[in-house]
């Protein structure tokens, strides 16, 4: 009789104890690297053409002929029912004597997220990680006054070493920085470097704020069938997903897509990626 009272309350307890809450709110958006040549050629007509293809949100890497005029880009992005994920932009934007002009564009554009794209002072040495960490805590409590957040984009260097055995420079900066700096981790050059992407994201909650979706084929995995297209890479998208819906706080999945199979135009490319994401998430009753 014990027994059964005992395991009873178990059940009781494990039943009252609920696992984190998935957001399930997520909006799916291009970081326009990924179309690049297309930009160059006709910036309007490829945003049209990423509209077209079912992106809610675009994530730019540049502003072509837009870069002083917000006013006439917000119009094109209205009119085309885009809304401005986040934003590339380079440390030199957040100084002092240049974030007042960052804010007032971005905030015409309606861009909340300003992301420093690299910046070899991450990965150079503790002392540099620190300096620039400071650099970037200052901006963010500038943007936070204007409803807006700094946050650094990762690529190989960051997720390989460190300055120890055990820890990354992913993980200096993210010591070196407020909880509110995002971590914008591009899971593609994580993977590259034999880092766990879910990981990452478990160990600094809420500050996956937007996470770059880049389909990598890890060097094991090469030659064995796999595609360079989200859920066809040989990755565990679905617990990567997971991850970011419950502990990293995320509110944009960017597709970067920088691989183009037998010679496939990058706008075919980013909608097969695309199509595979939302067929996963459509799994996963979250689309």
């Amino acid at each position: 009789m014990f027994r059964i009272i005992a395991l009873a309350a178990i059940f009781f307890v494990l039943s009252c104890t609920s696992s984190p809450e998935m957001n399930k709110d997520v909006g799916i958006s291009v970081q326009l690297w990924s179309v690049r040549n297309d930009c160059k050629k006709d910036f309007e007509g490829t945003l049209k053409q990423l509209a077209d293809i079912g992106m809610d949100d675009v994530e730019f890497a540049g502003y072509y002929h837009y870069s002083q005029n917000p006013e006439g880009l917000k119009t094109l992005l209205n009119k085309l029912d885009l809304k401005p994920a986040a934003t590339h932009i380079k440390t030199k934007d957040l100084l002092p004597e240049n974030i007042e002009k960052t804010i007032a564009f971005h905030k015409v554009l309606g861009c909340k997220y300003l992301v420093v794209s690299h910046d070899k002072a991450v990965y150079t040495d503790k002392e540099s990680n620190v300096k620039v960490s400071k650099i970037f805590n200052q901006a963010n409590k500038t943007l936070m006054k204007h409803g807006m957040r700094a946050g650094y984009h990762n690529h190989t260097k960051e997720m390989e070493c460190g300055p120890c055995d055990d820890k990354t420079w992913w993980d200096e900066l993210a010591t070196n920085t407020d909880e509110e700096f995002i971590l914008q981790q591009d899971v593609g050059w994580t993977w590259n470097a034999g880092n766990d992407p879910v990981k990452m994201v478990n160990r600094y909650k809420n500050r996956t704020i937007s996470t770059h979706f880049r389909p990598h084929i890890p060097k094991s995995m090469e030659g064995k069938g796999y595609q360079p297209f989200i859920g066809e890479n040989g990755q565990d998208w679905e617990a990567l997903i997971t991850a970011c819906l419950t502990n990293g706080g995320t509110e944009w999945f960017s597709i970067e897509q920088t691989y183009y199979p037998e010679n496939m135009p990058p706008m075919k490319a980013v909608e097969r990626s695309l199509n595979n994401l939302i067929g996963i998430l459509k799994k996963m009753g979250i689309r």
